[in-house]
């Protein structure tokens, strides 16, 4: 391939013009995401961290809004820690990568950290919307947006505090990049495709490599201006790459391993690993067969949590779009995303819908436009047409029909989790201790250890129950009152007073 020809790829904004009122729907379509999210975060998923990961990225979050990167540990640290908050060296601070806890941050500090990613999915919608037209037209710009917006698995992780939808913009600002690149080479796009790549390396870091190496080697193959684009790539990533390497130097002594490793259970691969926290310890066997149940669930989630025939409509978009090579592109990073977390020895945990695939949204929906469209194109007998009418509008029903059923599962199941932290409110305590001894709903002990990084300013501070040990923690902090949460026998649970001030 020659020169011009690999120009020719990205040849879409001079030759396909963009109307007002693609421009006006945009902003409209940007903002019903915007306020869809924060709606569901507030009445269905209640503002609620619904996995400790969530916790995990709020609680660095706060950090980094205060201007640190840990916290000093108390003596008693280790009874206080949920899953993935980690105790190193006297110090306290999450083991996942700091590229969404600081833009997370930002929220925090103008106290509203449940409008982050609300924004970030609402910034999606145009962006990839620019993707698809300057590849292919209006049409499947407008057709992949649709089939974003109206999948319950943006939505509601555009409604969480998980670290995707951070990415999943980072992933799609570096294909427009690209493709501008590829267009007009000019320096300013290598630069800022380098400084996306590397937020999105410090957001997710395995997402990142699977995603996107295979659209920076397509970049370098078809770039004519190959070490124009690479020094300029190469300047963007810098100083994001830096940061990131300086921070796994402070918090864990290792510049090039990033903090999860210090969890075993984090580690990639298949074989036996030690799940430790606190008085909960679990050997964890991770092998191939378990590798294919977790790919076969999470593909299994990707149908049923995308609009319906989405992912379908994507293969049909590869096979009669095979000669083209973006299309090509498009579905190797697809496929490599799966594949990496293939050797990850968790599914997922508390999700909406197969998270770690989320990032392939950018592909999956130019994709799924290019296939509906040659579908359309195909069908010229005007019965054919008609049923494709019938199937757009049963598509349309079954997509509503996930998301009530989706936003009343979650409803119920995080109003069930919460009772712990209902009971604290409602007995409006201050100043106090809570021994955690039962699961609140479905969530275990672990989960609901949940404390801000400054614990002087906590009113209630949640611990393990430890029975008769229990006194020690309450002599570490002689001005707190103790209080118990457990179950019943009969069902219910309660909060009761177990200790008066030492």
């Amino acid at each position: 391939m020659d020169h011009q020809d690999a120009a020719s790829f990205a040849n879409g904004f001079t030759q396909r013009p963009l109307f007002l009122y693609d421009i006006v729907w945009l902003m409209i379509l940007s903002l019903f995401v915007w306020f869809a999210a924060v709606g569901i975060g507030w009445w269905i998923l209640q503002d609620f961290p619904n996995s400790a990961d969530e916790h995990a990225y709020r609680f660095q979050s706060q950090l980094f809004a205060e201007g640190r990167i840990c916290a000093p540990a108390h003596p008693m640290q280790e009874y206080l820690n949920p899953f993935y908050i980690l105790t190193r060296e006297e110090k306290v601070f999450s083991l996942f990568p700091p590229g969404w806890p600081a833009i997370l941050s930002i929220g925090q500090r103008i106290g509203r950290p449940d409008w982050i990613n609300p924004l970030l999915g609402a910034f999606c919608v145009p962006v990839i919307f620019f993707c698809a037209w300057a590849l292919y037209g209006r049409e499947s710009a407008w057709v992949s947006v649709l089939f974003l917006v109206f999948a319950p698995f943006f939505m509601f992780n555009s409604a969480s505090y998980f670290s995707h939808p951070s990415c999943l913009l980072m992933v799609a600002l570096t294909l427009l990049f690209m493709i501008l690149w590829l267009k007009r080479e000019r320096t300013i796009f290598a630069v800022i495709m380098g400084v996306s790549v590397s937020l999105a390396f410090a957001i997710r870091e395995l997402t990142a490599v699977a995603v996107l190496t295979p659209l920076f080697l397509f970049t370098m193959v078809y770039s004519r201006k190959r070490v124009r684009f690479l020094s300029a790539f190469l300047i963007g990533m810098a100083p994001v790459a830096l940061i990131y390497l300086w921070y796994n130097a402070e918090l864990s002594g290792r510049w090039f391993v990033p903090l999860r490793f210090l969890e075993p259970s984090e580690s990639m691969g298949f074989g036996t690993r030690e799940i430790r926290l606190f008085d909960y310890v679990e050997m964890q066997e991770f092998g191939p067969l378990d590798a294919l149940v977790y790919l076969g669930r999470n593909l299994g989630r990707l149908l049923l949590w995308t609009v319906p025939g989405l992912t379908l409509l994507a293969i049909a978009g590869v096979w009669w779009g095979r000669c083209d090579r973006w299309i090509r592109l498009f579905a190797i990073s697809t496929i490599l995303l799966p594949a990496a977390y293939f050797f990850y020895p968790t599914e997922g945990g508390n999700q909406y819908g197969p998270r770690f695939y989320y990032e392939s949204m950018v592909f999956l929906t130019i994709l799924a436009a290019r296939g509906l469209i040659l579908i359309w194109q195909k069908s010229n007998a005007g019965e054919w047409r008609r049923m494709f009418y019938y199937a757009v509008i049963l598509i349309v029903l079954l997509d509503l029909f996930s998301i009530v059923y989706y936003g009343n599962y979650y409803q119920r199941q995080i109003y069930e989790r919460r009772t712990i932290y209902r009971l604290v409110e409602s007995r409006k305590l201050e100043n106090a201790i809570v021994f955690v001894g039962a699961p609140s709903g479905d969530m275990t002990q672990g989960d609901l250890i949940r404390n801000p990084p400054d614990l002087s300013k906590a009113d209630v501070i949640y611990a393990w129950d430890m029975g008769g040990r229990n006194i020690d923690i309450l002599k570490a902090f002689p001005s707190r009152i103790g209080y118990f949460f457990g179950e019943s026998a009969f069902g219910g649970y309660y909060l009761v007073r177990i200790l008066s001030e030492p």
